[in-house]
């Protein structure tokens, strides 16, 4: 297996295409739908074209940069991470992580995005991170912010605010 960094519960990692079934599951949950609406799969074959896609991007060292999220004790897909630029400014991304509901308010997401956000800063050398939340998803607010993430704005009008409540802006600089 292509793992990329662990952390003390979690082994993140290429995705593979046997990943499929899990990935449109968890992106299938009401919560992910809820909070990230544009980012679920019409069926498992748009979940495999979705993999492949994110393979070509690790193997090619490009952005976006998503990598599968599992359990190190029973090696389940329980979600994703990943970076992407920041329109405009290479020299910045929005990074992002499911978890999935079986195993969310475990501290997996707060564990996971920290070693994320080192991965990013040693790997691609970028120091200036954000994280964007949907207003309303107070779990995704505290992860960012125990991991040091800071509210700087609130956007209004953002093209994946689905609901038009307005998108919470959190700022990390490394």
């Amino acid at each position: 297996m292509d793992y990329v960094f662990e952390t003390e519960h979690l082994r993140i990692r290429k995705f593979t295409i046997e990943d499929a079934p899990s990935l449109f599951r968890n992106h299938l949950e009401d919560e992910a739908k809820t909070w990230i609406p544009n980012e679920s799969y019409s069926d498992i074959e748009e979940a495999q074209s979705a993999i492949n896609f994110y393979v070509d991007c690790v193997n090619n060292r490009k952005l976006p940069f998503v990598l599968a999220v599992e359990l190190k004790k029973t090696g389940e897909l329980i979600g994703d991470t990943g970076v992407n630029e920041v329109e405009g400014n290479c020299s910045e991304v929005e990074i992002g992580y499911v978890i999935c509901k079986k195993y969310s308010g475990k501290g997996y997401a707060t564990e996971l995005l920290h070693e994320m956000t080192k991965f990013v800063v040693s790997s691609f050398g970028i120091n200036v991170l954000y994280g964007r939340v949907m207003r309303g998803n107070n779990a995704s607010v505290r992860v960012l912010e125990k991991n040091g993430y800071v509210f700087i704005k609130e956007e209004m009008g953002a093209e994946d605010d689905s609901y038009g409540n307005g998108m919470l802006i959190y700022k990390k600089e490394c």
